[in-house]
Order: C-alpha cells, then sequence, then structure tokens
C-alpha cells in the first residue's frame, strides 16, 4: 500500500491539507455544497468545485472496531469511525477515532477532527485525519 498520493489530481488536495494538520473538502461553488468524495464537479449541478478549509468540528455518525486482518498493512486493531463535519451535515468522512474506547462512544456524539501520525506495517508514517469527542458528553 503506497503513502496518500499528494499529487493525485482529486484526493491530492485532501492530503496535501491533512499533511498540514487541516481539514478540506470539495465545495460548489454553484449551489454552496460540500462534496464527498473528491470528483471533477459538483454531482448536485456539474458546478466547478474548490477547496475549503474546514473547522474541524463534527458529529460522529457511525463506528466499529477493526481487531485485525482487516487490512494486512496495519497490525494494531483502532476504531473506524463515520463522521458528518459540523458546516456540512450532509457528508461523510471515514477516519479513525482517538483516545474513548468505542464502549464510551454514542450516535451524535461531537467532537472534532485531530491529525494523528500513521504508519504502515514496514512502511513511512504519514497524517491522517482521527475524530477525538469531546470530554463530559
Amino acid at each position: 500500500m503506497n503513502l496518500p498520493d499528494l499529487d493525485h489530481p482529486l484526493a491530492g488536495p485532501f492530503w496535501a491539507a491533512v499533511s498540514r494538520k487541516e481539514l478540506q473538502v470539495p465545495w460548489c461553488a454553484a449551489c454552496d455544497r460540500a462534496v464527498w468524495y473528491p470528483r471533477p464537479h459538483c454531482p448536485h449541478c456539474q458546478g466547478d468545485l474548490h477547496w475549503r478549509r474546514l473547522s474541524g468540528e463534527a458529529s460522529l455518525i457511525s463506528w466499529c472496531e477493526v481487531t485485525g486482518g482487516l487490512n494486512p498493512h496495519f497490525r494494531e486493531a483502532y476504531t473506524c469511525a463515520l463522521v458528518s463535519p459540523l458546516e456540512s451535515p450532509d457528508i461523510r468522512i471515514v477516519m479513525r477515532v482517538t483516545q474513548n474506547p468505542a464502549s464510551s462512544l454514542r450516535c451524535d456524539m461531537p467532537g472534532r477532527v485531530d491529525f494523528i501520525p500513521v504508519q504502515q506495517i514496514g512502511g513511512t508514517p504519514y497524517m491522517a485525519p482521527a475524530f477525538t469527542p469531546y470530554s463530559g458528553f
């Protein structure tokens, strides 16, 4: 498995932003909507897309525990989450969960997107987005 390709025409800007510890998504200027997963044009109106930096505030939509064996490039277990950014509750971004054990997670739990180093077996570490629930929720 390769590192995220910063030069990829569609996903490259996302990973370049993540490497700077920023969450950015494609946004349609014509219909003022976020688009996820990155594509060449807005799927709603075919408008042009630009990248918009988001606050990182988000809600937890769903999660699952990955105990190993799913991806041979990653040995350790982790919790995978489906997260909805505050600025665009209609999109969902997949990322890991930091800190909290899965037993303490709840649907619609508020939190923020942080950035953590991830390393594949025998690979070079890279930054990846991760959801951190707010404490006390």
